[in-house]
């Protein structure tokens, strides 16, 4: 991730922490899981189109041939969609991907420590590049100190705009005067978590 962007997503935290209580953490993936079967899936839609190819060719082929080629196909469809999230995302429902980078954003959750904060105030921002999709998940001090309709409202606005960097430094900016807000900054506080944002490329 361009050093620019991570100093701007760490310098946004930081001033949030700083008038609030709240313990932020960014988290940028490049995808929520392996996509295994979208691989196969369209590896599998590459080597019937080449079997039907094959099959109605005026040229004539052995049966082994025809055999060989099909699996050449398929490890050329697999190959492809290895490379490619767009072919990945093509292949793949919209449910399919949002079930995904819900999946992994609740146990980034746990495993970035947003849900160890001392007062139960951590939040998660979680951007997931080949979904186009953003998570924000909040520990239970917020969502008690948070009105609902608030929350509620900056999550709707999160997921309908562009899923990008730009939309995260949006959301933490906006994040700053609602937890300054409801969960005010109080003596003694200390910074449990990285402002850094984790940039996770597999």
């Amino acid at each position: 991730m361009d050093a620019t962007v991570t100093k701007t997503l760490a310098d946004a935290v930081h001033e949030l922490e700083r008038r609030s209580c709240a313990e932020v953490v960014i988290e940028i993936r490049a995808r929520s899981g392996s996509y295994a079967h979208a691989d196969a899936r369209f590896a599998s839609i590459v080597a019937f189109l080449g079997l039907l190819l094959l099959l109605f060719s005026p040229w004539t082929f052995a049966a082994v041939w025809v055999a060989i080629d099909v699996a050449l196909f398929w490890l050329l469809g697999l190959f492809i969609s290895r490379k490619s999230d767009g072919v990945r995302r093509l292949v793949t429902t919209r449910r399919e991907q949002l079930a995904q980078a819900r999946l992994v954003a609740s146990a980034a959750f746990h495993d970035r420590g947003v849900a160890n904060t001392l007062a139960e105030t951590g939040v998660l921002v979680y951007l997931s590049l080949l979904e186009r999709h953003i998570e924000l998940l909040a520990d239970r001090g917020v969502l008690q100190a948070v009105p609902a309709l608030e929350w509620n409202r900056l999550i709707a606005a999160a997921q309908t705009n562009r899923a990008d960097t730009a939309t995260l430094l949006d959301i933490v900016r906006a994040l700053t005067p609602l937890l300054e807000t409801h969960l005010p900054s109080r003596e003694g506080d200390t910074d449990e978590l990285c402002n850094v944002p984790v940039f996770v490329s597999e």
